[in-house]
């Protein structure tokens, strides 16, 4: 048991399990809810449902696949900002995620369309409800794949690099592109349409924020008697500055020394980590911090 427990904690099957698991969660989200009470997801998603909206209205029939081969296609410029601007393995993890998209959409369309398989069927009159499933579930799936280091694509490639870069919270971000889809969601479709994916984005939002914490910051505060040990230990990991200052035990009353620095919040685990290892007595403390100004150095998760 212990040995399945590593395996599944090693780097690159944690990353490549959490982009399929978080895949896999959105697309349902987008297929079996958001087509079903007729709502637009964000980004390059929302767009292509746009699309495919037009390409029915002028057609006057569903096109299978019609809309993954436009998340494809839009997919390809993001996926090179990706790429040069956030990291190789982000975006090439993006990608994956996104192929991953364009297979499971086409299958769960095909299954939908052919055999009714959709067990949210039964709930197609109940918008409401419907709007605040599909906002977690595309929310839960968004914020799993950007967790572990990689993303569903489309506008989570840009909001992650404007996060890393131009310091712009991501979901303040990627709200915006939103509520632009929204609008001209209520353009091509309906007004009612436009409120309930406005509550649908509402909800995702939010579970996004509170799942997706990797470029939130946090002040790490280690308390230990093995000053240099443990400096030499935390620079050689991380290239984050380090205050260090003394301090005297009340009960005690020996002199010990306070190692305070800011970090990005996937890092902070690994600062216990390598604290406990050096010194299985030190006192560590967390706190959130809002915002981050001056020379500080944005790592990339993948």
């Amino acid at each position: 048991m212990n040995s399945v427990i590593s395996f599944f904690k090693k780097r690159n099957v944690s990353v490549v399990l959490g982009m399929f698991v978080g895949t896999l969660i959105y697309c349902l989200g987008v297929v079996w809810i958001l087509d079903l009470g007729s709502f637009y997801a964000g980004g390059v998603t929302g767009i292509s449902q746009i699309i495919e909206t037009i390409a029915v209205n002028v057609f006057g029939k569903q096109m299978p696949g019609f809309k993954s081969i436009f998340i494809a296609l839009l997919n390809i410029p993001l996926f090179l900002i990706g790429y040069r601007g956030v990291s190789k393995r982000f975006a090439i993890l993006s990608v994956a995620s996104i192929v991953m998209q364009v297979i499971f959409i086409a299958l769960l369309e095909y299954l939908n369309t052919n055999f009714g398989i959709n067990p949210f069927q039964s709930m197609v009159g109940d918008k409401i409800l419907l709007s605040i499933l599909g906002g977690l579930l595309t929310g839960l799936g968004c914020g799993i794949a950007l967790r572990a280091g990689s993303s569903t694509g489309g506008m989570d490639i840009i909001s992650q690099y404007v996060s890393l870069k131009k310091n712009i919270p991501f979901t303040k971000f990627s709200l915006s592109v939103d509520l632009v889809v929204i609008i001209v969601a209520g353009i091509v479709g309906t007004l009612e349409t436009a409120v309930y994916t406005i509550i649908r984005l509402i909800i995702s939002i939010l579970v996004l924020d509170k799942v997706h914490t990797i470029y939130k910051y946090m002040s790490v505060k280690i308390v230990t008697e093995e000053k240099n040990r443990m400096r030499e230990a935390l620079i050689n990991k991380f290239n984050h500055g380090i205050t260090i200052y003394t301090a005297v035990g009340a009960y005690t009353n020996k002199t010990k020394y306070v190692l305070e620095t800011v970090v990005s919040s996937y890092e902070a685990e690994e600062y216990k980590n390598i604290a406990k290892k050096i010194d299985p007595t030190c006192f560590i403390t967390y706190t959130g911090v809002k915002q981050v100004y001056g020379l500080f150095h944005r790592n990339v998760i993948a």
